[in-house]
């Protein structure tokens, strides 16, 4: 989601942070909607309450109305689901780099021919 310089300000006075996101993040977060672009640069936003990177369902709604004066639409998630997805992001990720090779074919006997007269 592209932040406009209005959007940005309404976010950190509503107590947001920006970070500039790795490519290590982007491609992990933007499923999730948590990569935001300014001045077309990705950056993660963080609330100082939660310690967790918001995602476009939860930052909209401090954002103010829409360029089109629309009401932001309300949250797709709460904060405790966004923290949830969080935690479990981590423990898939952990998981993978454990796996070390990932994943194995373990071909057991031979191939069967089929049969035919």
């Amino acid at each position: 989601m592209d932040l406009s310089p209005d959007q940005v300000r309404a976010a950190r006075a509503a107590g947001c942070t920006f970070i500039a996101a790795t490519e290590d993040q982007v491609a992990r977060l933007t499923m999730q909607r948590r990569v935001f672009r300014i001045d077309g640069v990705p950056h993660l936003a963080r609330r100082a309450q939660s310690g967790f990177y918001e995602t476009y369902g939860t930052l909209a709604p401090l954002l103010g109305p829409s360029e089109s004066g629309e009401p932001p639409a309300p949250p797709a998630e709460t904060l405790q689901e966004a923290e949830a997805a969080d935690a479990s992001a981590t423990l898939a990720l952990a998981a993978e780099s454990r796996g070390g090779r990932g994943a194995q074919v373990i071909r057991r006997g031979r191939p069967r021919s089929p049969r035919g007269g």
